[in-house]
C-alpha cells in the first residue's frame, strides 16, 4: 500500500502534515499555518449506541459479520472510531445469543474489535416503573442477577466494559460491588432512587450517569426525583445526549457549570433504526417506535424517547450551536472525555500509533465530517446536518395513526 499524507491543524493549534503506511502513522510533520486546512482531529467515542440501519447490537445473529460492517462504515463516515455496542432490555437468551455472535464476529475481525472496544449493558437491571423504564419492553425487566450477567461476560470474553443498574431494586449494591471489583464501570440510570442510596451506590463504585435527565416519568416531584443527587454527587459522571431533542441546551449548561467539562460526555443514543427514512417502526425486544422527519424518535403514540437518529458527531454542532461551547471543547466532549472516562487510550499523532483520525470543518453551523481514516483505510465523511432539525417541533400524535408499519428483524 502506497503512502498517503493528510494535512491539518490540531484541536492545540498545530498545524501537521501525517504520512500513513498500511493501518500506522509512518510520520508527522509539522508545517507551516496554511489557511484553508481542515482540523486534524481524533476520533469521536460514543459510549452508548444501540444500532443502526436497523441493526440492534442486542438483536445480532449469524450475520453478524456483514450487519457489524455495514454499521461500522456509517460509524466511521460520521467521524466515530470507539464504540461501546450497548444492549438495551431483551430476553437473556437473546442476549447470550447476541453476545456470541458479536465475540464471533470481533474475532475474526481486527478493525471491527477495534471499533467496537466493548459492551455497554444498558437493559434488563432497570426500573420497572412506567417513564423509568423509557422504551424498553417492561417483560424482561429484572433485579440484578450476577449469575446471569457473568455468563454473558463470559460468553462474550470479557467484554462488557460498562453495566446499568437502578440502584433501588433489590439486590443492585451488591451488584455493583461485584461488577466494580471485576474491573467493570457502573453507571446508574433507568431510575428512581433517593439521594441517600445514590450516594451509597457511589460508594460501591458506581461513577456514571445514564444519559442524564432522560429515563424518566414526563411527571416528577420537583425535590424528590434522582436529578438533584446526580447532580450534587461530585464522584458522577454525566452521560448526555446531544441530538437536540433529548436535552434542551440551558439543562446541558447547567450539568456543564455543576460538573465541567471533564465530568460531562455525549453519546448518540443511536436507535437501531438510527439513519433510516421515517416511519413507525417494530423494535423486537422493544416497544414500536416512529421517526419523524426531523429526526426526533419516540415510542408509538407517547411522548416518551426512544433513543436518537442522529450519530454522535451531531453531538458537537448541538453543543456550538445550541450550548455555546468553542470548537475544540465541543469536540473533546464527544472524544476526549468519555475515552478517558472509560480509561481508553486514543491514538496520538505520533509515528508508529495506529492512523485512526477525523478531519473536519465547521463552517456556518455545519459540521462536516471531510474524511476519516480509520486503520489506515480511507472513508469519505458524511455532512448529516440540517439547521432546521434545531427547531423541534411538537409531534401529532393523531398524525401518526396512519404511517406505514415497517418490521426489521435485525
Amino acid at each position: 500500500m502506497s503512502n498517503r499524507s493528510y494535512k491539518g491543524v490540531t484541536l492545540t493549534g498545530e498545524y501537521l502534515e501525517i504520512t500513513v503506511n498500511g493501518n500506522k502513522i509512518d510520520e508527522v510533520k509539522i508545517i507551516s499555518p496554511v489557511s484553508g486546512l481542515p482540523y486534524l482531529l481524533p476520533p469521536l467515542v460514543d459510549l452508548q449506541h444501540n444500532g443502526a440501519l436497523g441493526l440492534a447490537y442486542n438483536n445480532l445473529n449469524g450475520d453478524a459479520p456483514a450487519q457489524l460492517r455495514n454499521v461500522a462504515e456509517h460509524l466511521i463516515r460520521n467521524g466515530v472510531g470507539r464504540v461501546l455496542a450497548t444492549f438495551p432490555t431483551a430476553p437473556h437468551e437473546t442476549l447470550r445469543n447476541a453476545t456470541t455472535a458479536l465475540a464471533a464476529a470481533l474475532n475474526a475481525d481486527s478493525q471491527l474489535d477495534t471499533l467496537f472496544f466493548g459492551i455497554f449493558h444498558e437493559g434488563v437491571y432497570i426500573s420497572p416503573k412506567p417513564g423509568w423504564r423509557g422504551g424498553h419492553e417492561p417483560r424482561h425487566i429484572e433485579p440484578p442477577d450476577w449469575n446471569k450477567f457473568q455468563l454473558l461476560n463470559r460468553i462474550s470474553e470479557n467484554r462488557i466494559k460498562l453495566v446499568n443498574v437502578a440502584p433501588e431494586e433489590p439486590g443492585a449494591l451488591d451488584f455493583i460491588d461485584k461488577a466494580v471489583n471485576s474491573g467493570i464501570k457502573v453507571a446508574i440510570g433507568h431510575c428512581c432512587p433517593d439521594t441517600a442510596t445514590i450516594n451509597k451506590a457511589v460508594e460501591r463504585g458506581a461513577s456514571m450517569v445514564t444519559h442524564f435527565a432522560n429515563g424518566a416519568a414526563p411527571m416528577i416531584h420537583r425535590f424528590k426525583n434522582p436529578f438533584w443527587g446526580f447532580l450534587d454527587n461530585p464522584n458522577l459522571a454525566l452521560g448526555l445526549v446531544g441530538d437536540g431533542f433529548h436535552l434542551p441546551p440551558e439543562v446541558v449548561r447547567t450539568a456543564l457549570k455543576i460538573k465541567g467539562s471533564e465530568r460531562c460526555f455525549m453519546v448518540s443514543d443511536a436507535n437501531m433504526y438510527s439513519g433510516c427514512r421515517p416511519g413507525l417502526y417494530h423494535r423486537l425486544g422493544g416497544c414500536d417506535c416512529v421517526i419523524e422527519p426531523n429526526g426526533f424518535i419516540h415510542v408509538s403514540n407517547q411522548e416518551i424517547l426512544a433513543g436518537a437518529w442522529f450519530q454522535n458527531n451531531r453531538s458537537v454542532e448541538f453543543l456550538i450551536n445550541e450550548v455555546g461551547l468553542d470548537f475544540s471543547e465541543a469536540w473533546k466532549m464527544c472524544s476526549m472525555s468519555p475515552a478517558k472516562l472509560m480509561g481508553l487510550s486514543l491514538p496520538e499523532f505520533r509515528k508508529g500509533e495506529e492512523a485512526t483520525f477525523v478531519l473536519a470543518r465547521f463552517e456556518q453551523k455545519n459540521l462536516e465530517i471531510e474524511k476519516t481514516v480509520f486503520c489506515g483505510k480511507e472513508f469519505t465523511g458524511h455532512c448529516q446536518s440540517d439547521n432546521a432539525r434545531f427547531n423541534i417541533k411538537c409531534m401529532d400524535i393523531d398524525n401518526l395513526k396512519n404511517k406505514e408499519v415497517i418490521v426489521c428483524n435485525s
